[in-house]
């Protein structure tokens, strides 16, 4: 009875909540008990007066920890994890791994920094450690609820960082904690030069971007619509590499399976790279990745993208259907 009022009046207070912005509307990480610890958009002004916990994300404000007097310690959410810690603690072997499956990738590192090495495929939010991620809305508004991953140098900064989007009302924080982006940046290269039959992995290509062998990422999580991807060249050209028994396709899409490099050697010779921008697309991104790859190897050398961690079926044909 008592969450049934409670869960009410929550609803009845976003209803009058109009004014309030989008992030507040969601229930940011913020209610009676967890007003001094609260930073979030709303400035907790629908419940400085007390009364309300609000949910969060399947939760509430007392089981997600913002509760707290105080947010744990690097250390304590490396050991032993809370409810205020970032939803994972991420290692170095695990980031091997897993590096091209964020939908985004925040680098909080200084200016400089960031201009002496970075991966292409980041955002640059120096001094997120120390500020309000109120004041980096330009750059990550509208992903609260995205997978994001966030590195510095060593380890520290990123924790801060995370604490303050959690704090914010991100929701799904993975803070890389074991060493940092040049650390991370020397060991990925290794590996991959390491597997000469697949070199180079994907997860050098999102961090080198467009280069002599990688293609250009182009995340599904970096996609609103089908004018992001045609607007990537004056000719941008739809390459669908699944196997021929995938059926339908785009319309105008080009076909050649990811793993025939006959097929994709044929196909090079009705493109020209000084006039079309490639696309490559299947279902998830692993044979996008292999028929860009491939297609660089064959020696296309224009601009060439492949598009990741979603496909034709999960959103390509939707946003396209929308385009008309």
């Amino acid at each position: 009875m008592k969450l049934t009022l409670c869960l009410c009046t929550v609803l009845l207070l976003a209803l009058s909540a109009t004014g309030l912005d989008r992030i507040c509307l969601k229930m940011s990480p913020c209610g009676a008990d967890c007003y001094s610890t609260c930073d979030n958009p709303c400035n907790c002004d629908l419940t400085a007066k007390g009364a309300v916990p609000f949910p969060m994300y399947g939760g509430s404000c007392q089981r997600t920890g913002f509760c707290e007097s105080e947010f744990l310690d690097l250390q304590d959410c490396i050991e032993e994890g809370g409810p205020s810690c970032p939803t994972n603690m991420v290692g170095m072997n695990e980031l091997l791994d897993s590096f091209s499956k964020y939908d985004f990738r925040l680098d909080v590192r200084t200016v400089q920094e960031w201009n002496d090495g970075h991966a292409e495929i980041s955002i640059s939010t120096p001094g997120l450690a120390k500020k309000h991620a109120k004041n980096y809305l330009d750059l990550i508004g509208g992903k609260e609820d995205a997978k994001i991953l966030v590195y510095c140098r060593s380890g520290g900064r990123a924790f801060d960082a995370s604490q303050n989007l959690l704090r914010y009302g991100f929701s799904n924080i993975h803070s890389f904690y074991h060493g940092g982006f040049p650390n991370l940046a020397a060991r990925v290269r290794e590996v991959s030069e390491r597997d000469t039959k697949n070199h180079p992995h994907k997860n050098l290509c999102y961090i080198t971007g467009r280069s002599e062998i990688c293609p250009t990422p182009l995340p599904r999580s970096h996609v609103s619509s089908a004018r992001d991807i045609l607007s990537l060249g004056d000719n941008v050209k739809m390459v669908d590499v699944r196997p021929l028994s995938y059926k339908p396709s785009l319309n105008g899409a080009a076909r050649a399976p990811g793993n025939k490099r006959k097929a994709l050697k044929k196909f090079l010779k009705t493109v020209d790279k000084d006039v079309h921008t490639l696309v490559t697309f299947c279902e998830e991104g692993t044979f996008a990745f292999l028929g860009a790859k491939t297609l660089i190897q064959l020696g296309w050398g224009g601009p060439i993208y492949f598009y990741d961690n979603g496909g034709y079926t999960s959103d390509l044909r939707r946003l396209f259907a929308m385009e008309g």
